[in-house]
């Protein structure tokens, strides 16, 4: 799913690095519609002194995006099973991840959520929640007060224990379904605080977003399925320049994980950072052994790696 500001760049990306080798009849892009941001006081900002600023409708957008797009109906047409669902701030997401599907079709589950015990009550995550009839609900951490965040039950544990990473399974007929929904429905908007660019500078304003977990409550409860996940294999956001979860941060993220896949495969990470282990090469850490078994990797960039990849395999 792409934004106006950044679907070309996206789609000449792509088309760049060849489709990765995907093919772009197979490759769809699906543009998310926008919404006006407003000031605090709920007044319009002018972009330009003729245009409306606006901003992305947030990740709930995704369904009503799916519909317009056509995506839906090529899922259909192609007989598409499930749908893995990542975010692209998450640099340790692994897209299509066989055990996190394959759970969720055993279970026969409409909906499926990753989930992450929670590294503290001011994390900035959303937790899972149950509402009065059962059904999955999601509270964002900004609609969160500080005493439910730190609430604990019986026995010291977190009344909340379990973050939402935005790493979802869906099946097409829910999401045909949660878009129909939000579309006869008024949508449920969510303010974030931003700074937004205007005709007279920057000023404080609101973006209004929808969140895609605003429909899993949609789903009974026999149809969703969470499934446990760990920190150090499956989240490495970047959530801003400075603070915690910074670009460095992931970067050390995704380079301690290749690291770990190295040193399992006999191989010896010589960087001291660790190693980028590229999805070319391995998914999860698999087949590595043929490439690094008694060897020192020099380089934490994994530069050596793909070249005995592609000196191994031909590709």
């Amino acid at each position: 799913m792409t934004s106006p500001a950044t679907h070309d760049a996206t789609v000449a990306f792509w088309a760049g690095e060849a489709w990765f080798g995907l093919g772009a009849e197979t490759v769809h892009f699906v543009p998310q519609a926008t919404i006006p941001a407003v000031t605090e006081g709920g007044r319009l900002i002018l972009e330009t002194p003729s245009s409306i600023a606006r901003s992305p409708n947030g990740n709930g957008g995704v369904y009503q995006a799916l519909l317009a797009s056509g995506a839906l109906d090529r899922m259909d047409a192609h007989a598409v099973a499930s749908v893995d669902i990542v975010c692209v701030d998450n640099a340790l997401a692994r897209g299509g991840d066989p055990a996190f599907v394959g759970a969720c079709l055993e279970a026969g589950a409409a909906v499926g959520c990753r989930a992450l015990r929670r590294a503290a009550p001011e994390e900035k995550v959303g937790v899972f929640a149950a509402d009065a009839r059962g059904r999955l609900r999601v509270l964002e951490y900004s609609e969160l007060s500080e005493a439910d965040a730190k609430a604990t039950v019986e026995g010291g544990a977190p009344l909340y224990g379990w973050a939402n990473i935005c790493m979802h399974h869906a099946t097409p007929s829910f999401l045909r379904a949660a878009a129909a929904d939000l579309g006869a429905a008024r949508p449920l908007y969510h303010a974030a605080r931003k700074t937004i660019a205007s005709v007279d500078g920057p000023v404080a304003g609101v973006k209004l977003e929808l969140f895609i977990f605003d429909a899993f409550d949609s789903a009974p409860p026999s149809s969703v399925a969470l499934f446990a996940v760990d920190r150090a294999s499956s989240f490495a956001p970047v959530k801003g320049a400075t603070g915690a979860d910074t670009p460095a941060d992931a970067r050390a993220a995704v380079l301690a994980q290749g690291g770990r896949w190295v040193v399992a495969a006999g191989g010896v990470c010589a960087s001291g950072e660790g190693v980028e282990v590229a999805p070319s090469v391995s998914l999860a850490g698999e087949g590595l052994a043929p490439l690094v078994a008694g060897r020192a990797i020099e380089s934490a960039d994994g530069a050596a790696l793909v070249r005995a990849a592609r000196a191994a395999g031909g590709t």
